[in-house]
């Protein structure tokens, strides 16, 4: 965490950074106005909670005591130290007494002014007040009054003791808006009707809207809103209105804490990320950050639980996503629940049915979601506008290239490998550090560290497109951790499923990806050895071939050494095909037959293939059974298509017409995609049916 103490919530007067000191020393001024022109009075400093009002009414009252020309005596008393409101008005002759000046002269009249207070004060009451012996402190005011003298003339006899006072008193009164309704009506009974007494000064500090509430929960107004304010007015003769804070000031006090937590953790800020924040912070952020304690409390929680995550997310997106947490708990809620799949585009109907919305209409679905979740109607356009900054999906067809980009490749909350980490405020238990992956590529590129590569490997085969998507942003211009990455690639390589469709993508091309990435790291004198150990795997060959068509088909060039290391590969598997009979040969070996075609050339393998045929080392109804190719979708299999192209190019279908003849003559089931298992029997099933067809409907064109 910061140094900075984001937390703390006590008037801060050493602090102004809110020019709050020019306004105490106009109220200062105001104030001795007021005693100029009346025995007693009393004023209000009103500001919203957390607006900085004890604060300023901590200067002011720094002021008033240094104040020479006009001093005061100011008394703090605050109700929240009573236990009922006998007590609190024990308390405030008590704090009364003690103001008045000590010595011979003020004995007798210091008495007067406890004479009065224990004709209205409750006996019974007194140990009510808060931290006061109730025996020693009647003792130290005087014994009650007699029956036959009345509280009134008591009272005019405590008037002419204090307007002798040469300083007079102000009772300072904060927090009053935290009192119960009841509190708060004893309060103001008692400065109005029992406490303006002369030289003596009252400054209530309090929230207006919070006093209106209480006071309309009163018989006083009884529920009427103007009638609560009605009686306010007849309390408080003057209004303090602690300015509001200015748009420069509050977005002064926002930079300066982003700046201050960018430098604490050392953060390399985009200039697109600050533009991100700003225009948040524009168009909603700051409808909600208008007082200091609403900033400070928001700052708080960002540096409360960023640490963990430090490196390991787009900080912007995280200070966003904390503020929706600490203003907007109802949609926080929702964007881990309902809302989880829409924003991350993980609702396989949403894909289908988003561009059949109009952004306009999506607009309003969600200001209905919004209004749902708690949220206020003049809020809702910000907060929605703030999601859809988060979460580009938002746009659906309408979201530009850059804002697509960013949700998919960035460690943004709208991309699906980081959501979690900005809910959980750590790295979840199935993912891996960024920071972690990162350094263990290095240690493998330096020094090819066993263990690093050992947790790489488990990585990608717990979570294989996630680690492939991480992989590919570290890959690049490291050679070493390539060449050791590539027969890693090849193993979980073999286990991944072929996904028809999947919203978290093909896992196959995931790795197809990051071992092109990896494969053109490699420098010259790596090829062999790296082609070497990934090929020696079941699957390497296929899966460098694979990665070399897609070169091939880019404008990235194919280095030729290592075009023809694979190569070298590939025939070296389908020489040892050469001498086993195909009905023996899996459907996986075949397909380095395919593999080898593409890479090397169909000049340079198709004789080899053709005189395998002509010389019977392959029969020509295994080889169009091998030929049928396979659908796949997971892990389940089904025939489908004999390869005509390459019989074609290979030898030509006439051979195969007249190799097969009498079988193709003779009348065999009707062939059925996507219906047979992957077996060599079925294969043939399929190769003579779809050849039967294949011949009747080329003589019937021909008209042989």
């Amino acid at each position: 965490m910061s140094q900075r103490s984001y937390f703390r919530d006590d008037p801060d007067p050493e602090n102004d950074r809110l020019e709050r000191e020019d306004f105490a020393n106009r109220t200062i001024s105001a104030l001795g106005e007021i005693r100029r022109q009346s025995k007693s009075g009393v004023a209000g400093l009103i500001a919203p909670w957390g607006a900085g009002k004890s604060t300023t009414l901590e200067i002011i009252v720094k002021g008033l005591e240094k104040h020479d020309t006009d001093p005061w005596i100011v008394v703090d008393l605050n109700p929240w130290l009573y236990s009922d409101v006998e007590s609190l008005q024990l308390g405030f002759f008590i704090s009364l007494r003690e103001a008045l000046p000590r010595g011979k002269k003020w004995g007798k009249k210091r008495e007067r002014v406890g004479n009065f207070f224990t004709a209205i004060s409750p006996m019974g009451k007194v140990n009510g007040l808060v931290g006061v012996d109730a025996s020693s402190a009647l003792e130290s005011i005087g014994e009650r009054i007699a029956g036959d003298v009345s509280a009134n003339a008591l009272k005019k006899k405590a008037e002419e003791v204090l307007d002798k006072l040469e300083d007079p008193i102000l009772f300072v009164m904060d927090d009053l808006d935290r009192l119960t309704p009841d509190e708060l009506l004893m309060v103001f009974k008692l400065v109005r009707l029992v406490g303006r007494l002369p030289n003596v000064y009252y400054l209530l500090a309090y929230d207006e809207k919070t006093l209106l509430d209480l006071i309309q929960q009163t018989s006083v107004a009884s529920g009427n809103r103007a009638r609560a304010r009605e009686y306010m007015e007849k309390i408080i003769q003057v209004r303090f209105d602690v300015p509001d804070l200015r748009p420069v000031q509050k977005a002064h006090l926002v930079d300066s804490a982003m700046n201050e937590l960018i430098a604490a953790y050392s953060i390399d800020l985009t200039r697109d990320e600050g533009e991100a924040f700003g225009s948040a912070y524009r168009t909603c952020l700051r409808s909600y950050l208008t007082t200091p304690r609403a900033i400070n409390r928001y700052f708080a929680q960002v540096d409360a639980f960023y640490d963990s995550l430090n490196h390991e997310v787009r900080f912007i997106d995280f200070a966003l996503i904390t503020f929706i947490r600490t203003f907007e708990p109802g949609a926080y809620k929702n964007l881990t629940g309902t809302w989880r799949d829409e924003l991350l585009g993980e609702a396989v109907e949403s894909l289908f049915t988003a561009s059949k919305e109009s952004a306009s209409d999506r607009e309003i679905r969600w200001h209905a979601m919004l209004s749902d979740a708690h949220v206020t109607a003049a809020n809702v356009p910000g907060i929605y506008k703030l999601l859809s900054s988060l979460f580009p999906r938002l746009h659906g067809n309408s979201g530009s290239f850059s804002m697509r980009q960013r949700a998919t490749e960035e460690s943004g909350v709208g991309n699906r490998d980081y959501f979690d980490r900005y809910f959980s405020f750590g790295v979840p238990g199935d993912d891996i550090s960024d920071v972690a992956l990162r350094q263990m590529i290095d240690a493998i590129d330096e020094t090819g560290d066993a263990s690093s590569l050992d947790t790489v490997r488990t990585a990608l085969t717990v979570d294989t497109n996630r680690t492939c998507r991480k992989l590919s942003k570290l890959v690049p211009g490291k050679s070493k951790a390539s060449a050791s990455l590539l027969p890693i690639l090849a193993e979980v390589y073999a286990d991944a499923d072929y996904e028809l469709f999947s919203v978290d993508g093909n896992t196959r091309n995931h790795i197809e990806h990051v071992t092109q990435l990896a494969v053109l790291e490699l420098a010259d004198e790596q090829i062999n050895e790296a082609v070497r150990a990934t090929t020696a795997l079941a699957h390497g060959a296929i899966l460098l071939s694979y990665v070399l068509a897609r070169l091939g088909d880019g404008e990235t060039p194919v280095n030729p050494g290592l075009q023809a290391s694979v190569t070298k590969s590939l025939e070296e598997r389908v020489n040892a095909l050469f001498n086993r009979p195909l009905e023996s040969v899996s459907t996986h070996d075949f397909r380095h037959v395919y593999h080898w075609r593409t890479t090397a050339g169909k000049d340079a393998t198709d004789p080899r293939l053709k005189q395998a045929l002509i010389n019977g080392q392959w029969t020509a109804l295994d080889f169009a059974a091998r030929s049928v190719s396979v659908a796949t979708s997971g892990r389940s299999e089904s025939l489908a298509d004999v390869q005509f192209d390459l019989l074609e190019e290979v030898i030509g279908l006439d051979y195969f017409f007249d190799a097969l003849e009498s079988q193709l003559d003779t009348h065999g089931p009707a062939p059925q995609r996507h219906h047979y298992e992957d077996t060599i029997e079925n294969r043939r099933i399929m190769a003579l049916g779809q050849l039967r067809q294949r011949r009747d409907r080329h003589r019937q064109e021909s008209g042989e």
